[in-house]
């Protein structure tokens, strides 16, 4: 195997880590759904369990971007002037947007909102939970737009 083939290993190891991540999340996500309202703490504990995406899903995209980058290098930029490259660059920021700005977030407001116990917060509770589904869907389908240029490389 030559350079470009472990990159490409690399590139896609860390895509999936990612995408794959996001799925598990999103999964939880709506198995957390039906304890929202019924057992906070049991639904605080699922939120818990899933402190340790943003840390996996950092390491599939550093991955990611450092074997992007040597697939670049190795092309000699010829791939970056590729109008499905600069697309599938914009959808990696929106990607990344989305995760950090968004979702994280909004985990984070629901984590405090259920920790607080009270039945005040139900409403937002569920406009947090119905908020970070829409936004994992989005997530999902950046992901198999970024994967459809990816293959296709128009």
């Amino acid at each position: 195997m030559n350079a470009l083939h472990w990159y490409l290993v690399l590139h896609i190891t860390g895509f999936t880590l990612m995408a794959g991540t996001i799925a598990a999340d999103f999964a939880l996500s709506r198995r957390r759904g039906k304890y929202l309202l019924t057992d906070k703490g049991k639904a605080l504990s699922m939120l818990e369990a899933a402190a340790a995406f943003p840390a996996l899903i950092g390491i599939g995209g550093l991955l990611l971007l450092t074997t992007g980058i040597g697939m670049v290098v190795l092309f000699k930029g010829v791939v970056a002037r590729m109008l499905w490259f600069r697309i599938k660059m914009i959808l990696v920021v929106l990607v990344a947007l989305n995760g950090s700005l968004v979702l994280r977030r909004q985990a984070g407001r629901l984590r405090v909102l259920l920790a607080e116990n009270g039945n005040a917060g139900n409403h937002q509770i569920l406009a947090l939970s119905r908020t970070m589904s829409i936004f994992h869907v989005i997530e999902l389908l950046l992901f198999l737009v970024i994967f459809i240029l990816s293959v296709f490389q128009f």
